[in-house]
């Protein structure tokens, strides 16, 4: 099927201008929740006292959902339009964040509907997970509204506003937060606080409670770097010496739901926002109406992934995002490894966010058209190996800690020339009426590479600080070497005639 269907044209007009625009709106201001909540996630599991085997998967199950629901809603938006598939995402992630923050701010022996805390959070994460999958649907509506010259600039727009929602969504979950550390106690640990009356003023130094920690739970099996962690909330809860009663009641008040409230409302904002001014940038045609979809249709997906052409950028998608996953999900907590609180993470983030925005807004926007897709994901690849070598040195110390701030915008920056490339030359590998579903192929890849990165990732980081950087920088090279084999402008052509 060629892009010269006359059953399926997208609803080119005067107004994809100002599609874009709310697409790009909707987008950031829903990621304005992602940034809020995805800092706080790896604390918030630990204060739950969640297992590393825990903590991987509950970073996984968001991705998890997106891998096997990205191929629906983008087959969907194909059969339906756009807009409803949009707004429906927009209305779950508003419910999950608003479970989020409601679950967050309960007790470790908070209980419902006979489920505890932890697998709440779980719930939480599934849902804002299938919600979030609609991705791939404002990526169509991009291909909808923009020409194959221009369909990298558009690419790079959703980019931008991941970036701005990136920057600004730590940033305001800074000021929902206190700067108390997060301490993980296990269950014996918790018990022997709680034994603590609460009129005892006797004091302790961060030294003296670290042995009643060790006393209290000596066959503890967590790891050396969640326990150095742990040393270092310790140290900052406990600067000077302080009394019983004062540090229970620090220890057992649970985290803010205020961050996850905050997310709840904005994701609602976009869905208003949507519901008054997104136009349906696609008419569907009658074939399309008539065809169905699942949730995860294998055979589609593996026609997509033996089409020449099209099978090498879904491979590189996946390697490069699997390299960048385990960077994405331990950041925090390698920076709780260095000692940082939860209002210095935030802003660590906030500048992630600010280095993508700036890489992926005016960069890669601008340097794209001229250098090519092909060329502009190699240099990505380039920046990024370079970047995840460097955290690897920083993670063993042969680098100060300090020196994260200097080497994260090579990383960014590297990831932001990748991801546009490859989305574009993937949507120009795509025939008109298919560009919802095989994007959602793509995006179900790159949450595949999200479950699998973070999992691994977080494993690795238990036996070395530097091990998960130094295995990223291996799978990036691995997939600089697919885009090596890519044809460039030549590939649209190439896979029509297949």
């Amino acid at each position: 099927m060629s892009d010269t269907d006359p059953a399926a044209k997208p609803a080119v007009s005067s107004v994809n201008k100002s599609t874009l625009m709310i697409v790009f709106l909707t987008v950031f201001i829903d990621l304005l929740g992602f940034g809020i909540v995805l800092p706080l996630l790896p604390r918030y599991a630990a204060w739950f006292n969640a297992s590393k085997m825990q903590l991987g998967l509950l970073m996984a199950s968001f991705s998890a959902m997106q891998f096997l629901f990205a191929p629906m809603w983008g087959g969907l938006s194909d059969r339906v339009g756009r807009r409803p598939i949009l707004m429906l995402g927009l209305c779950g992630s508003a419910f999950s964040y608003g479970l989020f923050g409601f679950v967050s701010s309960q007790g470790r022996d908070f209980a419902w509907l006979g489920l505890g805390a932890l697998p709440w959070l779980f719930i939480t994460r599934i849902g804002a997970g299938i919600a979030g999958a609609t991705i791939s649907t404002a990526q169509a509506v991009i291909a909808d509204c923009t020409g194959a010259e221009n369909r990298g600039k558009g690419m790079a727009l959703i980019g931008a506003a991941f970036g701005i929602g990136f920057t600004f969504g730590p940033l305001i979950g800074a000021a929902c937060v206190s700067e108390d550390a997060a301490v993980a106690l296990s269950d014996s640990q918790l018990a022997m606080v709680k034994s603590w009356k609460d009129d005892d003023s006797t004091t302790l130094s961060s030294e003296e409670f670290i042995g009643l920690l060790n006393n209290a739970d000596s066959s503890s099996k967590a790891t050396k770097p969640i326990e150095g962690a742990n040393k270092e909330a310790i140290n900052l809860l406990l600067p000077s010496p302080l009394a019983r009663n004062e540090l229970k009641r620090q220890l057992l008040t649970p985290p803010s739901g205020l961050p996850g409230y905050v997310a709840c409302t904005l994701s609602a904002i976009a869905l208003m926002l949507a519901t008054m001014k997104l136009q349906e940038s696609r008419r569907p045609s009658e074939q399309s109406q008539r065809s169905t979809h699942r949730a995860f249709r294998p055979s589609e997906v593996l026609r997509h992934l033996t089409t020449p052409g099209m099978s090498t950028i879904l491979f590189a998608v996946f390697i490069t995002t699997f390299g960048f996953a385990q960077f994405e999900s331990t950041l925090s907590l390698l920076t709780r490894e260095f000692g940082y609180g939860s209002r210095w993470n935030f802003l660590l983030y906030a500048y992630v966010g600010l280095v993508l925005t700036i890489g992926q807004g005016m960069l890669v926007r601008r340097m794209l058209p001229r250098l090519g897709e092909r060329r502009m994901a190699l240099i990505g690849v380039t920046l990024m190996t370079t970047g995840f070598v460097l955290i690897g040195l920083t993670g063993l110390r042969i680098l100060p800690p300090p020196s994260l701030w200097f080497i994260l915008p090579i990383v960014v920056i590297g990831f932001s020339a990748v991801t546009p490339s490859l989305q574009s030359l993937l949507s120009q590998a795509a025939s008109s009426d298919e560009q919802g579903s095989v994007l959602g192929t793509g995006q179900s890849l790159s949450s595949l590479a999200r479950i699998l990165g973070p999992f691994l990732g977080i494993q690795l980081l238990g036996l070395s600080t530097s091990m998960p950087y130094f295995l990223g920088a291996c799978l990036i090279l691995s997939g600089g070497a697919l885009i090596t084999r890519l044809p460039g402008k030549k590939l649209k052509t190439e896979v029509a005639a297949n």
